[in-house]
């Protein structure tokens, strides 16, 4: 059976190439993007004193790509580390930094609860962020810890071309596609305000349930939530979906 194109908000990559292999029409738009903040004098401060830290915490990749970029050796620091995602752990592993939590967890709350609190008790933090980070290691934290929160990267709107947009938004009247996958609250935000017209035509699938509190509050027809903050996990199960449902 011949399924309608899915179009998948995020830049070409893994995720696209395992749907493409799998028999589907992949259209990719990518609408938003990160850039480190031009002024990092804050995170190169705490990095001078990155001994006086009983551990780090990252929720997002560009942070921790970020965060290793900056980083000059070791700074004595031998503190524990704990990061969201299997992103963000591959590139502090590769900088030579254990993670200590596991990587099966989703959320930043389930990264908190999956910790010993008595590991955490009265230390001090290290939280390197983005500057739309929901603040959730800081805000569960609070009164039991100390973190020191560095917002590293900001998002922003991607260019699209207006004439891309306008072919789109067409294909998605005539249900040529019938799907669409977000990665992030901010994709799905940007989305709204760029489709809204039609969006009640597409199912979505997202990643993870912090993304998928946002598009239910925006009134998307969510078809699909990938309980792994995994991106090759979410395209095996919503390969399997898809085809469940013919």
């Amino acid at each position: 059976m011949k399924h309608s194109a899915v179009l998948v908000i995020r830049h070409i990559d893994n995720f696209s190439a395992l749907l493409r292999e799998a028999g589907f029409e992949i259209i990719n738009l990518e609408l938003i993007t990160t850039r480190a903040i031009e002024d990092l004098t804050r995170l190169k401060e705490n990095l001078s004193k990155l001994s006086e830290y009983d551990g780090l915490f990252f929720t997002s990749p560009v942070a921790a790509e970020i965060f290793v970029k900056e980083r000059n050796g070791s700074n004595g620091f031998h503190g524990d580390v704990y990061a969201l995602g299997q992103r963000a752990r591959k590139v502090l592993e590769k900088a030579g930094l254990e993670v200590k939590n596991s990587d099966t967890v989703n959320t930043a709350d389930e990264m908190l609860e999956s910790v010993d609190t008595s590991v955490l008790a009265g230390k001090r933090f290290l939280f390197v962020c983005g500057e739309k980070s929901l603040r959730t290691i800081p805000e569960k934290l609070t009164g039991f810890a100390t973190v020191d929160e560095i917002a590293v990267y900001s998002t922003i709107a991607a260019e699209v071309d207006g004439t891309f947009l306008k072919n789109l938004t067409g294909r998605i009247s005539r249900g040529e596609i019938d799907r669409v996958c977000f990665f992030s609250p901010s994709a799905v935000e940007r989305f709204d305000e760029l489709f809204i017209d039609v969006k009640d035509l597409l199912k979505v699938a997202v990643i993870g349930t912090t993304t998928a509190d946002i598009a239910t509050r925006a009134g998307f027809n969510i078809d699909f939530i990938s309980p792994r903050s995994d991106a090759e996990e979410f395209a095996s199960g919503l390969i399997e979906h898809i085809k469940s449902i013919g």
